[in-house]
């Protein structure tokens, strides 16, 4: 026999009890982590809604994104939403978000990835290449002017627009253009084209940003 917390019991006994105990444990665990498995989508009077809204820069996660934390395996990219919106969870509601509107940054190869694909290619060292291509964030241009980046390109059109609209904008924008030495504004490809992989990647970092606000 052995002593436990609840008196001494046989060991086979004590055996059988963890293994019926375990699997209750997992689902605690499995509960806690995800929260609720229904959605429900209410909007701010607690009325049914077509689809949530993103908490967006008022709260931790509230842009639609990979959202990699201890445990997780994202396949599907969720914000934190507002109103209670979607699914239940400890730290507070979320839901499901479009993919399109995924912030991506440039890898070494030139090419936008988000930080899903760099964590697939690049395993352990996918967090600091993530990093390190905060230059290099993809921007789109806003009817503006200016060269926003998916976060700010949402807070520039949701208020108007919505979830969906915003979306629609950012996916039929124009891509980012920078000025070069010469006046002219260029994509990042024609400067990969003009200066060669290794010198444009400076030339584009400094390179002049259309329409640059200060960061809020």
């Amino acid at each position: 026999s052995r002593s436990t917390p609840f008196g001494r019991f046989p060991a086979t006994r004590v055996a059988a009890v963890w293994t019926m105990t375990l699997p209750l444990w997992l689902v605690v665990v499995a509960v806690l982590s995800r929260g609720s498995a229904q959605e429900l989508k209410k909007g701010e009077w607690g009325q049914d809604v077509v689809g949530c809204r993103c908490k967006g820069r008022t709260g931790t996660h509230g842009y639609c994104g990979y959202h990699f934390h201890w445990g997780s395996q994202e396949d599907k990219p969720w914000c934190r939403t507002l109103y209670g919106c979607g699914f239940s969870g400890v730290k507070g509601s979320w839901t499901h978000c479009d993919e399109r509107g995924v912030e991506r940054r440039r890898a070494d190869d030139g090419k936008l990835y988000t930080s899903k694909e760099f964590k697939e290619f690049f395993g352990k060292e996918g967090k600091d290449k993530w990093n390190a291509g905060e230059k290099f964030i993809e921007r789109r241009m806003a009817k503006n002017g200016v060269a926003y980046t998916v976060f700010d390109f949402r807070d520039y059109y949701v208020d108007a627009l919505g979830e969906q609209g915003w979306i629609s904008e950012w996916v039929g924008a124009r891509p980012e253009q920078r000025q070069a030495n010469d006046g002219t504004w260029y994509t990042w490809e024609d400067f990969l084209q003009h200066y060669g992989k290794g010198k444009a990647w400076d030339m584009w970092s400094s390179a002049k940003v259309a329409g640059k606000i200060e960061e809020l």
